[in-house]
């Protein structure tokens, strides 16, 4: 589905991302994690498009992306979220999602069909990340990349969430999911990979990655460029 070939990005002298390859597969939830200034953010703009590569290849789908415009991308069906929510406060929640080409099936997949009448701006933390997913989902994506979902949200909040995504992951929706909380994050990913210094140093299983030396010490001591 998503293919990310020995991918290099360097802003003046800091090298962000240096020779990363990954993949994702059909029907697959991928974490994304790494210390503060690891380079995930400079991968996550790079995939959907925000930031071109120096070096290296991103295919969706079989088809070369490095360089295409997120509007290219988005028609496409890759579709990401932001850390720092991105809705029409001022319209209701279903004008939100009737804005952006979905509907009330969106809404129920996230949660808020009962606050579709409620208007952005009144709505919790929790329930403004859910509106912005629902926001990408009416895109009808193809692939779904979530920045920092978990951010900020209480530990009810959080379940919600972890509900929403759990349930697009039954409806085959591939995820590419940056997160900081790796409770959370682990409670809903398959596979995780971990960035340090712009490298990737960790391919595995979630409960695979909490007992390796390298990825501990990257944790402990690990500072780089975001």
């Amino acid at each position: 589905m998503l293919k990310v070939i020995d991918v290099e990005k360097k802003f003046g002298e800091l090298r962000a991302l240096s020779g990363v390859s990954f993949k994702v597969n059909k029907d697959e939830c991928l974490g994304i994690i790494g210390p503060n200034g690891a380079g995930k953010t400079t991968l996550f703009n790079i995939i959907s498009g925000f930031t071109k590569p120096d070096r290296g290849e991103v295919l969706f789908r079989g088809e070369k992306i490095s360089g295409k415009k997120p509007s290219y991308l988005v028609k496409k069906g890759l579709v990401r979220t932001f850390q720092l929510i991105k809705v029409f406060r001022q319209m209701s929640v279903e004008e939100n999602v009737l804005t952006a080409g979905g509907g009330i099936e969106e809404l129920k997949a996230v949660g808020l069909h009962n606050k579709r009448y409620e208007k952005a701006q009144n709505l919790s933390h929790g329930e403004l990340r859910r509106l912005s997913i629902a926001l990408a989902l009416s895109t009808k994506p193809k692939m779904l990349m979530l920045d920092e979902p978990f951010s900020g949200l209480s530990s009810i909040e959080s379940k919600e969430l972890e509900r929403v995504i759990l349930s697009l992951k039954g409806c085959g929706i591939p995820l590419v999911i940056i997160e900081h909380k790796l409770k959370e994050l682990f409670n809903v990913v398959d596979r995780v990979i971990v960035l340090n210094y712009g490298k990737l140093i960790f391919e595995g299983l979630p409960e695979e990655v909490i007992k390796d030396k390298t990825v501990i010490e990257a944790y402990l001591g690990g500072n780089g460029v975001e």
